[in-house]
C-alpha cells in the first residue's frame, strides 16, 4: 500500500471536502469565510503568493484588489462582454472569455 499520508494530500483532501460542505450549504461558506480570509491575508503579507500577490487565489493581486469580498473572476465585470461558449467542450460548461481568459460557472 503507497503510503499517501504526506502534507499535499491531506490539504488538498480537507479543502475538497470543505469545497463539497459548501457547495451542499451556504451556511458553512458562512461559516467558513472569516477564518478563511485572515488566513488569506496572512498567506498573502508573507509573499506566499508570489512576491506581487499574483498567485493569490482570489485573484491576481498585480491586476487589481481581491478578497473574499471581491474574487476576481465573479465580482468584477469582463472588459470584453460575454464571455464565448463555441471553441472547446471546457469553454461550453463553463464559458470563458476570448479576450482575457476569464472563466464563468454556470449555474446548473
Amino acid at each position: 500500500m503507497a503510503n499517501n499520508k504526506n502534507a499535499q494530500t491531506r490539504v488538498a483532501t480537507v479543502l475538497h471536502r470543505m469545497s463539497e460542505m459548501v457547495a451542499e450549504d451556504a451556511r458553512y461558506a458562512e461559516l467558513f469565510a472569516h477564518d478563511l480570509s485572515t488566513m488569506l491575508d496572512t498567506i498573502q503579507a508573507k509573499k506566499g503568493f508570489g512576491e506581487k500577490g499574483e498567485y493569490d487565489p482570489r485573484g491576481n493581486a498585480t491586476q487589481g484588489s481581491f478578497s473574499l469580498n471581491h474574487v476576481e473572476g465573479v465580482d468584477d465585470a469582463c472588459p470584453h462582454g460575454n464571455p464565448t461558449t463555441h471553441d472547446c467542450e471546457l469553454r461550453i460548461q463553463h464559458g470563458v472569455c476570448a479576450g482575457c481568459g476569464r472563466q464563468t460557472v454556470y449555474p446548473k
